[in-house]
Order: structure tokens, then C-alpha cells, then sequence
């Protein structure tokens, strides 16, 4: 888990975690600097429960990327199950050991998968909106190019999935987005991806979310994509995946390239789709075509 100024919200989540069917976790936790009483919190429960938690360590201080990746990137996580945590949601009961149960179905346990889960969104003060959207088509590098469809408050990794994604943090320093890298290099590595319809998390949506799912963070999702902040997140991503070809499989790494030359090509160009790049609806990639026409993609 990592905070920043979320002591407002924290409690239930600390208590959600302790509520949880899966007994076998412990807690890591880093903090960004927060001015309010988060530390002291994260303190107070790792003192109340040295069994379950560590007391808090100290992020680096340069946006929520970095610091969940420092996190992953410490030695202690080699080889380990992990679970991303928000500090402002609430983690249903059966959250971890319905992961767990789904990432062991079918395959070895300390083989790669990542596991991801829709999400029930809440006001401020806990009361349920609704169920987050599933998604219509099938995930893929083609789509993870261009899309991130992995909500990083639900991520859980098998060991063999941490162990992956830790080998590419040297290169992934300036990445916009923790989960969209992991869904990027998963879907670019060809590893088992569940994205589970049952929600396992309630999802609170307030003013200080960084992405929420609201009308206001929709609108301002949509002004990124025109004011150039899309293309230069797609910049970083495609920079970062370049310098781990060796994990990625033929096809990704030859798409990667494709898609690096085709950004910086003059005149006329094939659409996105032509390359194979797709979004999850289909106005997702009508907007896609027209972003690439005015090269703001």
C-alpha cells in the first residue's frame, strides 16, 4: 500500500484488510510525505498487529508510479505473492482468496499471472453507486498499448508475475502508470491476464482520487487525450517497453517498433486499428483514429 494525505479514508481500509478470508499477508507500506496523520495510523496498526504489518517506509516522492514500483522493487518482494492496496478503498472479504483461487486454477501457482477484478464504486462516505464497467473485448498488448483496462486497486500478482515485472523496474522509472505497466508487460510477456467480472473492492470516488470514475475525472480524462498528455504517457510506455525487448514475446517486441516508427512517420498514416492497436468500445477507437489523424497519438 501506498499513501499519500489519506488518513481521512485509511481506517476502513486497515480493517478490511484484517476482515479478510485469506489469513496468509502481511502488510507493506510506504508513504509520500503526508501531512496528515496517515503515518501515525500506519504506525498504530503495525504496532497493533506486528503479525500482520510493517511499520511504514518512506516513498520517493515522485508521483504514485514511482512510488508503487519502489515498493515492488524492494528486495523482501522477490519471489512473492503481491497485492496492490489503495488507501482509500475497502477491501471485500473474499477480495484475496477469491485471487488467490483464480490465479491457482489451471496453471502452477509460482507460474506468472496477473489477476485484476472490477471494482463497486462509492460516494465519499461509503454508499455504493454502482459496479464499475466490464469490458467488452479481449485483453491484449494491442490494446494495452493505447488503453489501460487494469484497475491497479484490484492487482495481485503470483510470484512469478512479481519476479517479471521487478526484472523491468531499471527501465520503467518515468511510466506514468504502475498498473497500466504491469498490464503492458504481462499482455507484451504473453502471461495469463484475469480481469474478473465479481468485484472484490469498493472503489471510493472523491475529489482527491488521482483517476476517479466520475463525471468530473471523465471530463478530465478527456481533455488529456487532446491536450497532448495521452501521447506523451504513450511516449514514456513505449520507451520503457523498448528497453526490455528480451521479456517481451516476438510479436510485442515487433509491434513495439512498428508502433514507435509509425508515431514519427510524416504524411499519411494506416489507422491505429490497421496496426492492430484497439481500444475497449468502439468510440474508444473512433477517438483513437481521430487523435492519430491530428497527431495527438
Amino acid at each position: 500500500m501506498c499513501t499519500y494525505n489519506g488518513g481521512a479514508y485509511l481506517g476502513p481500509q486497515l480493517q478490511s484488510l484484517l476482515a479478510q478470508d485469506h489469513a496468509d499477508w502481511r502488510l507493506w507500506s510506504s508513504d509520500d510525505g503526508s501531512e496528515d496523520d496517515t503515518v501515525s495510523q500506519l504506525t498504530g496498526f503495525a504496532a497493533a498487529h506486528p503479525d500482520r504489518a510493517m511499520p511504514p517506509l518512506t516513498g520517493p516522492g515522485r508521483g504514485a508510479a514511482a512510488h508503487f514500483l519502489s515498493l515492488l522493487a524492494r528486495p523482501e518482494m522477490a519471489g512473492q505473492w503481491v497485492a496492490f492496496a489503495d488507501q482509500d478503498d475497502v477491501w471485500l472479504p473474499h477480495k484475496l482468496a477469491r485471487a488467490v483461487d483464480q490465479l491457482g486454477q489451471g496453471r502452477a501457482a509460482t507460474g506468472p499471472a496477473v489477476y485484476a477484478s472490477r471494482s463497486l464504486h462509492t460516494d465519499a462516505q461509503g454508499a455504493v453507486l454502482g459496479p464499475s464497467p466490464r469490458h467488452a473485448r479481449a485483453l491484449g498488448f494491442g490494446n494495452a498499448l493505447v488503453q489501460n483496462v487494469l484497475a491497479g486497486n484490484t492487482l495481485v500478482l503470483t510470484p512469478g508475475a512479481t519476479d517479471l515485472l521487478r526484472a523491468t523496474l531499471d527501465v520503467a522509472q518515468d511510466v506514468p502508470f504502475h498498473d497500466w505497466w504491469v498490464y503492458l508487460v504481462a499482455t507484451g510477456a504473453g502471461i495469463p491476464v484475469i480481469n474478473d467480472a465479481e468485484p472484490g473492492v469498493l472503489y471510493r470516488q472523491h475529489r482527491g482520487n488521482l483517476l476517479g470514475a466520475g463525471g468530473r475525472q471523465r471530463m478530465g480524462r478527456a481533455a488529456l487525450l487532446w491536450n497532448g498528455t495521452y501521447a506523451r504517457w504513450i511516449d514514456a510506455n513505449i520507451a520503457a517497453l523498448s528497453g526490455i525487448a528480451g521479456h517481451l514475446t516476438p510479436e510485442a517486441a515487433a509491434l513495439t517498433e512498428t508502433v514507435r516508427g509509425w508515431r514519427t512517420q510524416s504524411g499519411r498514416r494506416v489507422s491505429p486499428q490497421a496496426l492492430g492497436l484497439y481500444r475497449q468500445s468502439a468510440n474508444g477507437d473512433r477517438i483513437l483514429r481521430t487523435l492519430a489523424r491530428l497527431r495527438r497519438l
